[in-house]
């Protein structure tokens, strides 16, 4: 049995991790700005936007740290990039300073599948493929990923990546209407148009957040062959689903029939992004549980069978 810290440990990925790694039999301290309401887990305080806290989770004693920690998503970033880098870049790089000189800690570093790649120039993307992101939140990402090459060929410390497609699944906050999936689902749910940037056949890789918290464990538990170079690895279903595959998975699922409404498209989307899920199967072992079709049946039927939006008349 291990003891590990999760930074962003309250967010949507970071309670499918902390649950994740509790079955397994692993201890879990939930690293966030404030203590999670009604839980009875260990926690301390760590916050990005404030360096002190760093000690409290350096000086945790656990046997490694997951950073899920990341206070934008792409559209926040992208409104204000200085923000994002004076938050988050600024945060896990001092992360990784303080890592530098405590005994040693492996870390896990969750990146973006999504954003680092930027346009495609294969699919599915291998992570060999240059990191070319078209949005300040890949650019951030990948920022984060340089000094996290950095510090473990100058310092030697510890750090493992984990680029991470889309998560979706049981226990998103459908409120925040955040991801294609979790929007769909609940616009389908509630009766709702959905609006769509262009023709519905962008393509993404989906991963339900159960297969998310398994393949991030993974390689955290990997000891592998040692590395130079930091060890990074694609986490995703290796499936590619249109929006419009998207909808009509969602919809024959809940029984529902689906307005769509196309808009004109956007210049900077990307128009496929779909991960090369090769190195994580041969090298550490995991492959994910569900396909993205089977990940998302399974979560519609969560919906549909718990509280969901009011359905219109």
């Amino acid at each position: 049995m291990a003891r590990y810290a999760i930074t962003g440990g309250t967010g949507f990925l970071g309670q499918a991790l902390t649950r994740y790694l509790e079955r397994s039999g692993h201890q879990v301290v939930i690293a966030s700005p404030s203590r999670p309401a009604g839980s009875d887990r260990e926690w301390l305080h760590y916050n990005l936007d404030d360096l002190s806290t760093i000690d409290n989770l350096v000086c945790a004693d656990v046997s490694g740290i997951f950073h899920l920690a990341w206070s934008t998503i792409p559209s926040t970033a992208q409104r204000n990039p200085a923000a994002d880098v004076r938050t988050n870049l600024v945060g896990t790089v001092a992360l990784f300073q303080a890592l530098s000189s405590a005994p040693p800690i492996p870390l896990l570093f969750v990146s973006s599948g999504g954003t680092v790649y930027g346009h495609p120039e294969c699919l599915p993307i291998p992570e060999e493929h240059p990191l070319r992101p078209i949005n300040a939140y890949g650019a951030g990402k990948v920022s984060a990923e340089r000094f996290a090459d950095l510090f473990r060929s100058t310092h030697n410390i510890d750090v493992r990546i984990a680029r991470l497609s889309n998560p979706f699944g049981e226990g998103q906050n459908l409120s925040k209407l955040q991801g294609a999936a979790s929007v769909f689902a609940t616009k389908i749910l509630a009766g709702e148009t959905i609006s769509i940037w262009g023709d519905g056949e962008v393509v993404r890789d989906y991963i339900h957040v159960d297969d998310a918290a398994g393949g991030i464990a993974a390689i955290m538990h990997h000891r592998g062959s040692g590395h130079a170079d930091v060890p990074i690895y694609n986490v995703g279903s290796g499936e590619g689903l249109s929006l419009n595959s998207l909808i009509k998975i969602i919809s024959d699922k809940a029984g529902r029939s689906t307005k769509v409404e196309y808009l004109p498209a956007r210049t900077f989307d990307v128009s496929a992004n779909v991960l090369d899920i090769s190195k994580i199967v041969s090298e550490v072992g995991w492959r994910p549980r569900y396909s993205a079709t089977e990940g998302l049946q399974r979560f519609v039927a969560a919906l549909c069978a718990g509280p969901h939006p009011a359905r219109k008349a």
